[in-house]
């Protein structure tokens, strides 16, 4: 693993290096630093919980995002967590490190990849997410809104949100003209205390198509647990974009994610979650929408949430946000208000 670590960290210098000498026109690299605050309180209403209040600083982080291609066959992409302070600056960040050499827990190190594509096959070896879930994963995690009431996510799922989706290992991906691509991966799996020495790993396979208004994203993976056995993971999600309206409908076979007693990933909770959710976006400087979560647990109500959010662009780089929410468990509501800054350093 440590050999790993240290051949992706010398490759990206070879690979910025080269950008900047080769001739072939596919040769780019794009630095990105991306500094994200928004301030989360929530309360419960007297006479409907038990009046308990509290705040988070919900996703505020610092990444940085790389970028590039060497030539028009090989790019590569590196997305680095470098702080966090959800509830807490430095205990958050420093857990961020502390996981360095974990594969249950999310740590600095989210994506570092290489793609290599010859005609309609991809290939992609690294660090990479796992290729699961729905439309909520295709974002960075940086730009994702959620809201938080405790350890309760809103806007996101709890799959999203407990699930150590970044794992290491390959995928081959196959299109089909451009409306339909094809994968297969084997990762390190979710469930193991560490990449590749557990020898725990996942497998999955994602259908993902865009056939005019009509987009998906299915897939079916199978998650090693500790004591050899599988975790089944379907993901079934669907969009349909009518012009400035974007709707869509995601389930998962599973209601959240276990934890063990190290509070680390150990298994997935069996039920259902479904998502809809509705988007408007009627221009660049401006979009909103709307995101539900219902969840079941052998035929009851497990939770259910409910929450919009709003975004505004007063010029290219800046994002301003806000968002609210509800939480039936808790009965708490929760708002949140932010910024994001999308700083390109470098570009060529």
């Amino acid at each position: 693993m440590k050999k790993l670590l240290l051949f992706f960290a010398a490759l990206l210098p070879c690979f910025l290096a080269y950008s900047q000498e080769a001739d072939d026109t596919g040769s780019y690299v794009d630095v990105q630093i991306i500094p994200r605050f928004e301030f989360n309180p929530y309360f419960t209403p007297g006479g409907s919980g038990d009046g308990s209040s509290g705040y988070s600083f919900g996703n505020s982080s610092l990444y940085t995002l790389v970028e590039g291609a060497i030539s028009d066959h090989v790019s590569f992409t590196l997305s680095n967590h470098w702080l966090k302070a959800t509830s807490g600056f430095m205990s958050e960040t420093a857990d961020l490190y502390k996981s360095t050499l974990y594969s249950n827990t999310t740590n600095w190190l989210d994506i570092a990849t290489v793609d290599f594509s010859f005609g309609n096959w991809t290939f992609t070896i690294g660090k990479d997410c796992l290729a699961t879930a729905g439309f909520e994963y295709e974002p960075w995690d940086v730009d994702v809104d959620f809201l938080l009431i405790g350890d309760t996510p809103l806007l996101t799922s709890y799959l999203w949100y407990n699930l150590p989706c970044y794992q290491w290992g390959g995928k081959i991906a196959y299109s089909i003209e451009e409306h339909t691509s094809l994968a297969i991966q084997m990762a390190t799996s979710p469930f193991g205390e560490r990449p590749f020495a557990s020898g725990q790993y996942s497998y999955s396979l994602q259908w993902k198509g865009n056939y005019g208004p009509f987009s998906n994203i299915w897939s079916v993976s199978a998650l090693q647990r500790p004591d050899g056995g599988f975790e089944p993971l379907i993901a079934l999600s669907q969009q349909l974009e009518l012009g400035d309206f974007t709707a869509g409908f995601d389930w998962y076979n599973t209601a959240d994610v276990d934890f063990d007693d190290d509070d680390c990933a150990c298994e997935l909770l069996r039920g259902n979650t479904f998502r809809p959710r509705v988007a408007w976006a009627p221009s660049e400087k401006f979009d909103m929408g709307v995101v539900g979560n219902i969840y079941t647990r052998t035929g009851e109500l497990y939770d259910l949430n409910a929450g919009a959010f709003f975004h505004y662009f007063p010029i290219e780089a800046i994002q301003l946000h806000a968002a609210f929410g509800w939480d039936l468990n808790t009965a708490a509501l929760t708002a949140m208000a932010g910024i994001k800054v999308n700083l390109h350093i470098f570009q060529r």
